[in-house]
């Protein structure tokens, strides 16, 4: 029986670099380190949201903890298993567990395949019999809020939201116990959003599937996530329960992001300062020394520029990285 008290997902000190090409002339290859030892956990059923400013790393964790990214270093154990290392047969028999809805449906759904065997994909790359297949993908179309005569249809002939639950349908085909989900509706208008949060919603309450949400939009995170972790060049700075960190942020890169967020209502709103930070994203190529926000805090000190924070639990399930604030 399986244990409903372990996460299933870990990650622990997980660092994603890429080589690229130096400016400089005869420079060697330089690192873009686009995940900088990031650790967390996801429960099973549970929503994991990450936020951040775009470039922040945020899509390359959740790229890389589904494996179609090779980390650099650092564990990421599924159900137990580390598959931070795992290669051809051995990562296959995990990869039907993991799935990933991507943020551009346009561009994520194969134009030359009908929608049939775009959801089909998956269990055929499974070995799954042709049989099982059809009758899988006929329930999956229903369940995504479609019809059986969409099946023999192409992308192109869908709109935005319907060609999102298309590749909803087809990471739901394997079954999966976790999935990624990529900015999943900011393509979408905002009539469609909340049709497509919802439908997720009670997919996970069906079938006990756990999120990595991916967004930069913190009111729906918000509305859909139980723990959330802020990005920021790289790094987790700030984590915790949804509502501790709405309601208690303490990383002022956080408190900037909920500054932006809008309020309904007007008396609050004006009432609301509006943070706004000055200068631009450091590149990963060459992040400044210690911090990684220094260069753009208020609340800058020596310390800050010589030594990296290292993430602490402030308060029970709350964790910081900031050297000014750990003692607020």
């Amino acid at each position: 029986m399986t244990d409903q008290t372990k996460p299933i997902l870990s990650v622990r000190d997980l660092h994603t670099w890429f080589s690229v090409d130096a400016k400089e002339v005869f420079a060697k290859r330089a690192l873009l380190k686009a995940v900088d030892g990031v650790s967390f956990d996801i429960k099973r059923g549970e929503t994991f949201g990450l936020v951040g400013e775009s470039g922040c790393g945020k899509t390359t964790v959740g790229r890389t903890v589904v494996r179609l990214y090779r980390p650099h270093s650092g564990q990421i154990f599924f159900d137990g298993v580390d598959i931070s290392k795992l290669e051809g047969r051995a990562l296959m028999t995990y990869r039907r567990r993991m799935q990933m809805i991507f943020q551009d449906p346009y561009a994520s759904l194969d134009p030359r395949m009908t929608v049939e065997d775009i959801i089909a994909e998956p269990l055929k790359l499974q070995g799954v019999k042709k049989l099982e297949r059809r009758l899988r993908v006929r329930e999956l179309i229903g369940r995504v809020g479609l019809k059986a005569d969409h099946l023999n249809r192409y992308p192109h002939e869908f709109s935005g939201g319907q060609r999102q639950r298309i590749g909803i349908a087809r990471a739901l085909a394997t079954k999966p116990d976790f999935i990624v989900c990529d900015e999943p509706i900011s393509a979408l208008d905002v009539s469609i959003q909340a049709q497509v949060i919802n439908m997720l919603e009670e997919m996970q309450e069906e079938m006990g599937i756990a999120f990595l949400f991916i967004s930069h939009d913190l009111s729906m995170v918000s509305h859909i996530s139980h723990r959330v972790g802020v990005m920021y060049l790289g790094h987790l700075v700030e984590m915790a329960d949804m509502r501790e960190l709405y309601e208690h942020h303490l990383h002022p890169y956080t408190t900037a992001l909920m500054s932006a967020v809008p309020i309904a209502d007007p008396d609050k709103a004006a009432a609301t300062k509006r943070i706004v930070l000055q200068g631009d994203v450091p590149t990963p190529i060459n992040p400044p020394s210690g911090c990684p926000f220094r260069t753009r805090c208020s609340h800058c000190t020596e310390r800050c520029a010589s030594e990296m924070p290292k993430m602490k639990e402030v308060s029970p399930g709350h964790f910081l990285a900031c050297h000014v604030m750990e003692n607020a």
